[in-house]
């Protein structure tokens, strides 16, 4: 695995009703290089005026990763988003016939000539990174997508990005697909995953376990429809799950709280990775199992995600949950009361329909 690329500036803008102001976008770009994210991809330069400015003040940024530009395959888009010297271009061409024919109203041999041309064209004007998005590839004939990809080879493209364009794919065909790519090109594979049937994450991790170098990931999955891969849950896994230690978990929360605040989208509570509630227990048998010891039932520890370990008392709990929790308030009390107690703070909870914050539990005693 060689990077991950965050494209919320892209992709995630893209999604209905969200606008980022210039401020706005530097403060996400500030965050996600102290989250370590390896490039960024800023845009499409066609038809931006506000883009020139952008990238200056972007690149000013200290740690400022590569950054990408997204244009279609045509030579109009690549010469103007060239003239923005990006580290990375990405190009991108639809690939399934429905696409093709529907969207675009042209054949496959019309894609190989723009694929060519288009390549060929960056190479002369430029010495970045190409890489080349194919679009709607998991719709299109797998036989066209290696022969795109095989095409992009001999033309110097550095990469092929596969695009789930509808999100329809499933991490064991995602796996398969990925594996087969790299087994038959010898450039850098990245994916693009939409979250349609809520599959993203699943198979943009899919991918990277197949052997992927690169999948591009959205703060909170924010993107066209039901969005794209999270990018919090991508990077805890990879950190967490498989050993990959260059990014920092401790930035995230701040990330997807921006974030969230900037497109005017609420921050779920429970959100893996970054949700306020995502290691609040209720539960009686959980709070045991964390009070013997946390690992029982935490993934990871709530400090590596600026997150902390909350313990409601309700009509869930159990003596120890409720013995545990009046302890750490400095409360100690004989068992026939403790067991008095319990019996109310079920009655309460349950007609209250919700647990005690710990000044009502203290009230309640």
């Amino acid at each position: 695995m060689k990077g991950i690329i965050d494209s919320t500036l892209r992709e995630g803008e893209q999604a209905a009703h969200v606008y980022f102001d210039l401020e706005e976008k530097l403060r996400i770009i500030d965050l996600l290089i102290k989250v370590g994210v390896d490039e960024i991809e800023l845009g499409v330069a066609v038809q931006n005026p506000e883009i020139n400015d952008f990238i200056k003040e972007a690149r000013e940024l200290k740690g400022c990763p590569k950054i990408a530009l997204w244009c279609r395959c045509l030579p109009k888009d690549i010469d103007e988003t060239l003239a923005l010297a990006p580290d990375v271009l990405a190009l991108s061409i639809p690939v399934s016939d429905i696409h093709i024919e529907q969207k675009l109203d042209r054949n496959r041999a019309w894609i190989k000539n723009m694929v060519r041309e288009g390549i060929w064209r960056a190479r002369d004007k430029s010495a970045c990174y190409i890489s080349l998005g194919l679009e709607d590839a998991s719709r299109a004939d797998p036989d066209f997508v290696e022969e795109i990809s095989s095409l992009a080879v001999e033309e110097g493209a550095n990469r092929i990005r596969y695009a789930d364009t509808l999100g329809i794919m499933d991490p064991i065909s995602m796996f398969r697909v990925i594996i087969g790519l790299k087994n038959r090109i010898n450039i850098d594979v990245g994916v693009h995953t939409h979250n349609d049937f809520g599959m993203a994450t699943a198979n943009a991790v899919a991918a990277l376990k197949a052997g992927a170098d690169f999948a591009d990931v959205t703060v909170s999955g924010l993107g066209e429809r039901a969005g794209n891969a999270v990018l919090e849950e991508v990077v805890a896994f990879l950190a967490k799950r498989d050993g990959v230690s260059r990014y920092s978990l401790k930035h995230i929360p701040a990330l997807a709280r921006y974030v969230a605040q900037a497109a005017g989208i609420p921050l779920s509570p429970r959100r893996p990775v970054v949700g306020e509630d995502i290691f609040t227990c209720e539960s009686g048998i959980h709070i045991d199992g964390l009070i013997k010891n946390p690992s029982n039932y935490e993934p990871f520890d709530p400090e590596e995600v600026s997150l902390k370990r909350k313990i409601i008392i309700g009509k869930k709990a159990g003596r120890h949950a409720l013995c545990h929790k009046l302890g750490s308030l400095g409360v100690k009390v004989e068992e026939h009361f403790l067991t008095e107690l319990l019996a109310k703070v079920k009655e309460e909870s349950s007609r209250l329909k919700t647990g005690f914050t710990d000044n009502e539990l203290l009230h309640l005693l």
